[in-house]
């Protein structure tokens, strides 16, 4: 007897999954290169993006600021082409940043991801989260 076949949306929050697992948990660039779309649009707060090199280079500005940056997935709902992901990063906070150096302080956010699938890569995708929050941590006494 044969398994039933995945559903789009189930296939959709598979790799939606493991966007953030082998992305950011793991920091396999091979997995950016073969789930983002050559013209993929990454809309962030405060900065967009365009295909693999950007994700790259902006995943490369995150683990600076928090080498043992961790991803925790708290749930991802998808339908159809698309897939929402809650997330909580979790790190140290070792890398200088504009007006706030390195405090060696434990920090986490949390946000949402909004992640738009055709023919198994992401197209575009749009991040929320709170960043006057993450400054606010990390200048706190």
């Amino acid at each position: 007897m044969s398994s039933p076949e995945c559903s789009e949306s189930d296939r959709h929050r598979e790799l939606a999954r493991r966007w953030f697992l082998e992305v950011w948990n793991e920091r396999r660039s091979d997995t950016i290169e073969e789930l983002a779309h050559p013209q993929c649009a990454g809309h962030h707060e405060g900065q967009e993006s365009r295909g693999p090199r950007d994700i790259e280079a902006m995943r490369a500005q995150l683990i600076h600021l928090m080498p043992d940056l961790h991803v925790v997935i708290e749930d991802i709902i998808a339908e159809g082409e698309n897939a929402v992901v809650r997330w909580r990063f979790q790190g140290t906070h070792c890398g200088e940043m504009p007006g706030v150096p390195a405090t060696g302080r434990r920090c986490e956010f949390a946000g949402l991801t909004w992640l738009k699938f055709r023919h198994g890569q992401v197209v575009e995708g749009w991040d929320r989260w709170n960043q006057a929050a993450f400054i606010q941590q990390l200048k706190a006494a």
